[in-house]
C-alpha cells in the first residue's frame, strides 16, 4: 500500500493548497500538472468552507461519489474550465485511487492509464484528511 500525505505547497501565484505526496512524491508531478493552469482542491484559507468540508466528506467515503477531483482551475475552480480526477473506491481496509483522468462538466478528456492505481490504508487515509478537516467539523456540516 502507498503511503497518502497533504503537505503545503505554493501555487505559482503564491496561494497555499494542500499538495497530494504519494510515496513523498507529489501526485502533481506523476500528472506533470501545470500549476499555472490548475491547483489542488484544498487551500487553508477554505478549511472553514462547508465546500472544503463536503469535498473532503467525499475523498473519505461520507458522502457517495464515484470520482474525486484532484486539480481544479486555478482561476475559479470550476470543473467546467477542466480538472484532474480519479475514480475513488472505498473497502472495508482499503480506499483506492485509480482512473485518473482530465475531465470538464461534459466529458473525460484524456486518461492517464500509467498512473496508478494507488492503495492507500483507509484508517491512516482517513486520519490524513481529518487533521485538515477535524471530524467534529465534518460531521456538523453534513448535518
Amino acid at each position: 500500500m502507498q503511503q497518502l500525505n497533504l503537505t503545503l505547497s505554493q501555487f505559482t501565484e503564491g496561494t497555499l493548497f494542500f499538495e497530494f505526496d504519494i510515496d513523498n512524491q507529489p501526485l502533481s508531478s506523476r500528472l506533470q500538472v501545470d500549476l499555472k493552469e490548475l491547483t489542488g482542491m484544498f487551500t487553508p484559507e477554505g478549511s472553514d468552507s462547508g465546500y472544503f468540508v463536503t469535498q473532503i466528506a467525499k475523498y473519505i467515503g461520507k458522502m457517495p461519489t464515484d470520482r474525486i477531483l484532484l486539480y481544479v482551475c486555478s482561476d475559479c475552480g470550476d470543473i467546467s474550465c477542466g480538472a484532474l480526477s480519479a475514480k475513488i473506491d472505498f473497502t472495508d481496509e482499503k480506499v483506492i485511487w485509480s482512473d485518473f483522468a482530465y475531465e470538464n462538466a461534459i466529458e473525460i478528456v484524456e486518461r492517464y492509464p500509467e498512473i496508478g492505481p494507488f492503495e492507500f490504508s483507509r484508517m491512516e487515509y482517513t486520519k490524513t484528511f481529518y487533521a485538515i478537516a477535524p471530524q467534529q467539523s465534518i460531521n456538523e456540516n453534513l448535518n
